[in-house]
């Protein structure tokens, strides 16, 4: 019988079983052509091919059998495909979430090193805060590498060339058994930021000598820096000294024609003019710094206001968003050592 096919042939062409067919008939998602009254038996027509090959598809990602009839049936097929698959990806980041748990358990358990967990986010966000400051050519590996440290249920990634220092923060979802502080090469957070980028949090494990990125069953790892990195706390001030909030986009204008270094002339009335010593005649005192250290700082650290700290003409300046002090535990903020002072016109 031309364009007839039995549910075998049915099942052969589509990649359904025949028992797969029985119950999409019995659930009214694919019904027969014809039923042979006498012995039951189900014929289909060759049209109903492709019905059944998306049957089968569907079948594959898990589709409610009540919504393939409406997928079948062109009732907003393609707005039941996507919250389908939005379902699935939410599911998927459960998963994820609870795998990195598993793991961190698992770690704590057998007293295999010490692991914290992070969201990606977050982290993403320090390490953007802080890459720039590293010294990718220093003959001194600390200084090629990023401070992990972990206390007060913050993250704090730190690096530093000598003639600037950077720190940006991520909170804890689950902190380490003891407080950690370890250097990795930064070229490895430049390799992590594909695998963060697909997870919603990360476990961190820090061994005695490495370190492993564990994002539900994806695994990136690299061994520690050896070597003492900089006291950064011993940088910062304790207490904030003269404070003055800019426009980021402002800051971006100056800088942009400032050539290689720019003059900070601190006010009596606590304003910092940023230009050339020319702009700020009257000024209490001066701090000259490398206008492209100063550009790169502003660039890395987020929000549209940032806020000047300055406690004397040779000590670090200072940049922070505004609102936040860098005695904050978990705040972000850039250093930047003062330069030889020079005549500017």
């Amino acid at each position: 019988m031309s364009g007839v096919l039995s549910i075998g042939e049915l099942a052969r062409a589509s990649g359904l079983s025949v028992s797969a067919l029985r119950f999409y008939d019995k659930a009214g998602v694919l019904t027969p052509h014809a039923v042979d009254p006498r012995t039951g038996y189900r014929w289909y027509t060759d049209r109903q091919v492709e019905a059944a090959v998306l049957v089968a598809a569907m079948r594959r990602v898990g589709m409610p059998v009540k919504e393939m009839t409406a997928v079948l049936t062109g009732t907003d097929a393609h707005g039941l495909l996507d919250r389908h698959l939005g379902r699935l990806e939410k599911g998927l980041d459960d998963a994820r979430r609870e795998l990195t748990r598993i793991h961190h358990l698992l770690d704590v358990r057998r007293g295999t090193g010490n692991v914290f967990v992070v969201g990606t986010a977050g982290l993403l966000a320090a390490i953007g805060s802080v890459r720039f400051a590293a010294d990718p050519d220093s003959e001194y590996p600390v200084l090629r590498g990023c401070l992990m440290e972990t206390d007060d249920g913050v993250l704090r990634l730190v690096t530093t060339d000598r003639y600037r220092l950077a720190v940006g923060t991520a909170a804890l979802l689950a902190p380490p058994d003891t407080p950690v502080s370890a250097v990795v090469p930064c070229i490895f957070l430049d390799d992590a930021a594909g695998l963060l980028h697909r997870h919603a949090e990360v476990a961190v494990h820090v061994g005695s000598d490495s370190v492993t990125l564990r994002c539900g069953t994806e695994e990136l790892g690299t061994r520690l820096v050896d070597g003492a990195f900089p006291d950064h706390r011993s940088l910062s001030a304790a207490h904030p000294g003269i404070e003055h909030s800019f426009s980021s986009a402002e800051l971006r204008a100056v800088l942009a024609d400032a050539g290689d270094r720019v003059d900070l002339g601190v006010l009596e009335s606590g304003e910092i003019v940023v230009g050339s010593r020319g702009a700020a005649p009257n000024a209490r005192f001066h701090v000259q710094v490398n206008a492209g250290f100063l550009l790169e700082a502003v660039d890395a650290l987020p929000g549209e206001q940032l806020t000047f700290d300055v406690t004397g003409p040779i000590a670090p300046l200072a940049i922070r968003p505004r609102s936040v002090h860098t005695s904050d535990p978990a705040s972000a903020y850039s250093l930047l050592m003062p330069l030889q002072p020079v005549a500017l016109t």
